[in-house]
């Protein structure tokens, strides 16, 4: 009861939070919105010498702005008086909004105290830009603060153009969340011990990471049809739940494929599939493999990190269903690091051609981290056109 009244004054703004200096106030929605911020934030704030107040709608989210060393809070409701409290008590330098939060009182009630509103990692889906076209008028008067939109994509930035009142104010930056990849050392070791103590040696290595279910039979198949064509190639299996590695045994039980797990304390040889049922090790093993094949593209979830295979300038095959990473999936595509397969002789088709063609893998290589580096660089860009904003040429 304690907490909850706790989370009830915080929406309630009934003691908002006050600093010596104007603070930046950042409002992420939830976790993940947070965690897009995570160079962001504490950058700008720097940049600016000011605190740095971050507020969330979710106690997950709170908890993560603590972690980047911001007063974190609840945000307030939005309603005209609870916002306009908060905003007279913390009196921000600005608020940025990040990816998709528009929050008209929230968004009126700084407008009225002259504090400027940036949209930082912004996004905007078909049916929230016709709801706001539509309310036109009111559209126009909660946007009148905002300062710039920095939207992720040109689809995006389109969609905001269309909005009341944003027209000359929205550009490019790209997604935040690009520049949050990284290289991970874990594990890598363990993977080299393995293909040391393994009689893999220098074959190539074709890595399915994050698989489900529905999709592990396509991965397998394709791997046993590129097998014909390249019999030293092996495969490494890293499904996306490891407690589902029944049904994965299963199917490859069933493809006649021998197999063994990770945690198997002995390493068989001419066993040319290798189960990976531990957490932690998926970068470690796109790390050594040839070839990578990203998950989730392949059944209804969307799709995973379809750039990290190319932290370690690796070429991605990945399905059709690429919805949550469109714009990595479209440049890798774009950029020939990325290749798009929707069936097993289609993979195993790609795969082959990448393995017996030299010149082709070593561009496809190239091309994997030409893609991931285009798409990086946000995080100054946005620094960039916010100091711009608050620093007009004279």
């Amino acid at each position: 009861m304690k907490a909850l009244g706790g989370e009830l004054g915080e929406r309630l703004a009934s003691n908002p939070p006050s600093f010596p200096a104007r603070p930046v106030w950042i409002h992420a929605a939830s976790m993940g919105e947070v965690k897009a911020v995570a160079k962001l934030a504490p950058e700008l704030a720097a940049l600016l010498k000011a605190p740095l107040l971050m507020t969330s709608s979710t106690a997950a989210g709170r908890a993560e702005a603590a972690r980047l060393g911001a007063e974190a809070r609840l945000a307030p409701l939005d309603f005209y008086p609870l916002a306009a409290a908060f905003i007279k008590r913390a009196t921000p330098l600005m608020l940025v909004l990040v990816e998709t939060e528009i929050w008209p009182a929230t968004l009126y009630a700084a407008a009225n105290a002259g504090i400027p509103v940036f949209m930082v990692n912004a996004r905007l889906s078909p049916r929230t830009a016709a709801l706001y076209r539509a309310l036109g008028p009111l559209s126009r008067l909660a946007f009148s603060g905002v300062k710039q939109v920095l939207a992720q994509t040109e689809q995006d930035a389109e969609r905001f153009r269309l909005l009341p009142g944003l027209k000359d104010k929205v550009s490019v930056t790209g997604n935040l969340k690009y520049d949050l990849l990284g290289a991970s050392a874990a594990g890598q070791d363990k993977a080299r011990e393995f293909l040391e103590a393994s009689d893999w040696g220098t074959s190539p290595i074709f890595t399915a990471g994050s698989t489900h279910p529905p999709e592990e039979p396509i991965v397998i198949s394709a791997w046993l049809e590129a097998k014909r064509r390249i019999p030293a190639l092996k495969l490494v299996l890293v499904p996306r739940h490891p407690e589902k590695l029944s049904g994965t045994e299963a199917v490859l039980k069933s493809l006649g494929a021998p197999y063994m797990r990770w945690t198997d304390t002995v390493v068989p040889e001419q066993t040319d599939c290798l189960l990976v049922d531990a957490m932690g090790l998926l970068q470690a093993f796109y790390a050594i493999s040839t070839v990578c094949f990203v998950g989730g593209t392949l059944d209804d979830t969307g799709g995973h990190n379809l750039l990290e295979p190319a932290l370690f300038v690796k070429p991605a095959l990945f399905g059709p269903n690429y919805r949550n990473a469109r714009h990595a999936g479209e440049t890798l595509i774009n950029k020939k690091g990325g290749f798009l397969t929707e069936t097993a002789p289609q993979m195993a088709e790609t795969i082959s051609l990448l393995l017996t063609d030299h010149a082709a893998l070593n561009d496809a290589r190239v091309n994997s981290a030409k893609a991931l580096f285009s798409l990086q660089g946000a995080t100054q860009k946005t620094i960039q056109a916010i100091a711009q904003m608050l620093t007009p040429d004279k």
